[in-house]
């Protein structure tokens, strides 16, 4: 399986996207997948970190971006420049929807959108929010297609397996408070690092050890360092690869909210939480009503005075902050990694095409009589043997018609048919008796889109007739993003380049 991510880092954006993207990406590789990312070059990206991870990272020029129209362009020219169709494209970006996502559709089986926003609409196949905040549960109930699988809250985080593996060693947290974990993401735009070490530099918590955790893109990291360097009994650390390890030896940590989170809470680590942009804090403030950390507000409400009060109550309430621990742990295991690939393999099963052959001659014939095929054909009459013969056999050697069998699990579920006349192709389709009502015949439709682009580049437009009565065929075209057009229905094919039947199942 090909998987193509399309998530961005930067200075502004923060890494959190790209990070567990790359968890995401990790796990699909183990289980078999090949994985690459589309990326935008702005500045403070992870795009040399993606590579230095094994993963293809295909670069969208940062004077040639800014809008979803101009960010679908340059991923279906990867694609198509790439050779590899995806199996799935995961987006994870606030600025694309359910437009950038339609304009995907014919070049992937499946989209999956990872989103913590709920603020637009989605044209996915499979949705992941793992945060957890009040009204989650119908947050996306009129921004989703009815079909699309919902991965919700922390029991689907994207960690690391080390978060897990270490869990499974971690003794009960005492909440008293030694060592602090300071990290406020891969770049800190606001610099609430500095805020923190200011904080720490009290004589009281002077005999306090301290880990600072900074990243590459962070413009600040040269300073930090040096500040690090001058107190005591503090250690600094620049794009740290064993953030599980850090957390385990902390006893209270300091950061933001975002994907950390789940990280912190999967490992019990007491937590005071400031939120350094606007998607955090509703999330922060529904942890804290849990009792699963504690929330110190806006960052630029937040001095480093407040900062050491907060501190010092924590040292002073060392049953508070075990509370807190075990409160975190509840929520987050740290295996949710592993839930969402076993919902891309098993919750969404792909449809294979292959053409047909001599050896389809018999089930074709029966599945084109059966009442249920017949109910909505145009011609509704019982086939003859002899007639059905003479068609099959001249279709097989027809240049013109391309006769398709759609397949899950080597299992067929459905029959497509395509005669072709210059740049257009008219479409025939029915689905094997038997699996009606599954929603297949939307996605035997794109997989079919697909395959003509693949296989066909000739072919720009697809035409279907359908009966006026045919409910079902009808919205089962519309979701495949055919246009209805003077009764009949159009799909327009976007630019490809390909070779005839070079990427056909044998």
């Amino acid at each position: 399986m090909n998987v193509l991510i399309r998530a961005d880092a930067s200075v502004v954006i923060g890494t959190g996207h790209v990070m567990r993207c790359l968890t995401l990406a990790q796990a699909l590789r183990e289980s078999g997948a090949s994985v690459s990312f589309l990326c935008r070059e702005l500045a403070g990206n992870l795009n040399s970190h993606i590579e230095a991870q094994g993963f293809r990272v295909y670069p969208i020029p940062l004077d040639e971006s800014g809008n979803w129209d101009t960010d679908a362009s340059h991923t279906q020219t990867a694609i198509t420049t790439s050779g590899q169709h995806p199996g799935w494209i995961i987006t994870d970006h606030y600025d694309l929807d359910a437009r950038w996502e339609s304009a995907m559709r014919p070049f992937t089986r499946h989209i999956m959108a990872i989103d913590d926003l709920a603020d637009r609409p989605h044209d996915c196949d499979l949705l992941l929010d793992q945060n957890s905040y009040t009204g989650q549960e119908t947050a996306y109930s009129e921004l989703l297609p009815p079909h699309a699988i919902r991965l919700m809250g922390p029991q689907y985080a994207l960690l690391r397996k080390e978060f897990a593996q270490t869990r499974a060693m971690l003794k009960p947290r005492d909440g008293s408070v030694k060592r602090i974990l300071v990290f406020f993401g891969g770049s800190d735009p606001s610099n609430e690092t500095e805020k923190a070490l200011a904080a720490l530099t009290a004589p009281d918590f002077a005999g306090i050890l301290l880990d600072v955790v900074v990243g590459a893109s962070n413009p600040q990291r040269e300073k930090i360092r040096d500040l690090c360097a001058s107190r005591p009994n503090t250690t600094f650390h620049c794009q740290a690869s064993n953030m599980a390890e850090l957390m385990a030896h902390a006893d209270l940590s300091i950061g933001a909210g975002g994907t950390t989170s789940w990280e912190r809470m999967a490992l019990g680590l007491p937590t005071l939480v400031i939120s350094v942009a606007a998607n955090q804090e509703q999330i922060a403030e529904h942890l804290d009503a849990l009792g699963a950390q504690r929330y110190l507000g806006k960052a630029r409400n937040l001095d480093a005075g407040q900062l050491g009060a907060a501190l010092a109550n924590c040292l002073h309430a060392p049953a508070d902050c075990a509370a807190m621990s075990v409160n975190a742990m509840a929520l987050a295991d740290g295996l949710g990694v592993s839930r969402v690939v076993a919902a891309m393999a098993t919750g969404m099963k792909q449809i294979e095409l292959r053409r047909a052959t001599e050896d389809d001659e018999r089930k074709l014939f029966e599945w084109r009589n059966a009442p249920e095929t017949r109910r909505h054909a145009f011609d509704s009459n019982p086939i003859a043997w002899e007639d059905h013969v003479r068609w099959f056999r001249a279709t097989l050697t027809n240049a013109d018609r391309r006769l398709l069998i759609g397949e899950i699990d080597q299992e067929a579920v459905g029959v497509l048919r395509y005669d072709l006349a210059g740049d257009y192709a008219e479409i025939s389709i029915y689905l094997v008796p038997g699996h009606s009502g599954r929603g297949l015949g939307t996605a035997l439709l794109r997989e079919g889109s697909m395959w003509i682009r693949l296989n066909l580049p000739q072919v720009r437009h697809i035409r279907a007739k359908i009966l006026p009565d045919n409910l079902p065929s009808r919205k089962a075209f519309a979701k495949a993003g055919y246009m209805e057009v003077d009764g009949d229905f159009e799909y327009h094919i976007a630019p490809g380049a390909s070779t005839e039947d070079n990427r056909m199942k044998k």
